[in-house]
């Protein structure tokens, strides 16, 4: 009777352990069930993402398709405002052929995805100068020195030289804007970018009629650049 009492035993205490391990398993199904339903919501949302943004970017680093053509069409009929011509306040500049309104940026870009982003690398004054003649002046005019949170102040390295932030892809590669002058009563004001990466970007002050020269104020790219045109 001792014997058997004790099988018994043995037997009753796996049984509960098999019970227990079912219930363990049970759980973990309905939990992988849970977390299944969930990826597949998450799965659609990004689905509807996708949809809305094909619809608006239809070739994102591909070929062009007629609808980047029609926007490029739309952008060169309401979009496309300025030359470069012979500045009589310096050098090369940037004016009016048409009508610019006022509140607009004169240098919008179209099919933005189709463009590279803009990305930059820091030089120190050091390296700048050690370029071949005239080079220095040259990335010096277009590219500002990196400032501190006061947006004036220039930044410097270790060593104590100020940086400057360059076009990754050189100075060929500029756009119009970054023909702008300077004045005191700039009719275009600078915007930073939006999000790393992005354009920096202008707009207008006020209306600018065709034939007019655009110009901002340097003084709103830090301490380093207006000391270009100021002298000090």
């Amino acid at each position: 009777m001792a014997k058997a009492s004790k099988a018994r035993q043995s037997g009753y205490v796996a049984e509960s352990q098999l019970e227990a391990e079912v219930a363990r398993l049970r759980n973990a199904l309905a939990d992988a069930e849970r977390q299944k339903a969930e990826l597949q919501t998450q799965v659609e949302d990004l689905r509807g993402e996708v949809s809305k943004m094909s619809g608006q970017l239809s070739s994102p680093g591909g070929e062009p398709d007629e609808r980047d053509k029609q926007r490029l069409l739309a952008h060169l009929r309401s979009e496309a405002y300025v030359e470069l011509f012979a500045s009589p306040i310096a050098g090369v500049g940037v004016r009016a052929f048409r009508q610019i309104p006022e509140g607009v940026d004169p240098f919008p870009i179209c099919n933005p995805h189709m463009a590279a982003k803009e990305k930059f690398c820091t030089c120190s004054h050091a390296e700048l100068r050690a370029l071949p003649d005239g080079v220095m002046d040259k990335v010096k005019s277009f590219f500002a020195a990196l400032t501190m949170d006061d947006g004036w102040t220039p930044m410097r390295d270790e060593d104590g030289e100020i940086i400057y932030g360059v076009l990754t892809s050189g100075m060929n590669n500029l756009n119009l804007s970054w023909y702008l002058n300077h004045s005191e009563d700039p009719n275009v004001a600078f915007k930073d970018a939006e999000e790393d990466g992005g354009y920096n970007s202008f707009v207008t002050r006020r209306r600018i009629e065709a034939g007019e020269e655009l110009t901002t104020d340097y003084r709103e790219l830090g301490k380093e650049f207006y000391a270009l045109v100021s002298g000090t």
